[in-house]
């Protein structure tokens, strides 16, 4: 819990007595390998803070999975729309590998910011880096190359290269996976040369 609460103090600044009650409203789960933590339709009405391990977010189309993004150690995620309007869920998360997490219920979270205000802030940086995520992924798919794509991607999010699919990150840059070993393949060519 030690690392929830670290990552914590990075965003805002909070005494011990409000540290404690941070503390007190997380739920410590494992979660296995393939194993969601929510399903499209199911209501979000947890964050989650991942310890150790990885997820991702991904929606169905028409029986196809497009991945949303990914998450890793000392990250934070929640479904922000069904978790602040309750309403169903179009994605799901799934764990990537076998993780540890906290999960801070929206009950819980209302009653802790009723408490001390300070915790508003917390919520308020998180909607603030879900929205500059969203925002530069959309610039990415809309502005750069199938290869360009993958070039910044390799470049800003070595961690996802390095632990995940190539199934799943084909699917987040919007490629298909033969796409994604052509272009590959190429890079690995044009370097050799």
């Amino acid at each position: 819990m030690e690392c929830v609460i670290t990552d914590l103090s990075r965003m805002i600044e909070f005494n011990e007595a409000e540290s404690l009650a941070f503390e007190n409203i997380l739920r410590f789960k494992t979660v296995k390998k393939n194993e969601h933590l929510l399903v499209e339709g199911d209501i979000c009405n947890f964050g989650i803070f991942i310890a150790e391990g990885s997820i991702r977010y991904y929606y169905l189309v028409d029986g196809v999975e497009s991945t949303g993004n990914f998450f890793f150690e000392n990250d934070w995620y929640s479904d922000f729309e069904s978790f602040l309007y309750g309403k169903p869920t179009l994605l799901n998360i799934e764990a990537l590998e076998d993780s540890v997490v906290y999960l801070a219920y929206k009950e819980d979270f209302e009653k802790l910011v009723l408490e001390y205000p300070v915790f508003n802030s917390f919520l308020r940086i998180m909607m603030e880096r879900t929205i500059k995520g969203l925002t530069g992924r959309n610039m990415a798919m809309s502005l750069l190359s199938p290869e360009e794509r993958y070039l910044h991607f390799v470049k800003y999010c070595p961690k996802v290269v390095e632990r995940v699919s190539l199934k799943y990150i084909a699917s987040y840059l919007g490629i298909q996976p033969e796409s994604l070993s052509r272009i590959r393949t190429r890079i690995t060519l044009s370097s050799k040369s």
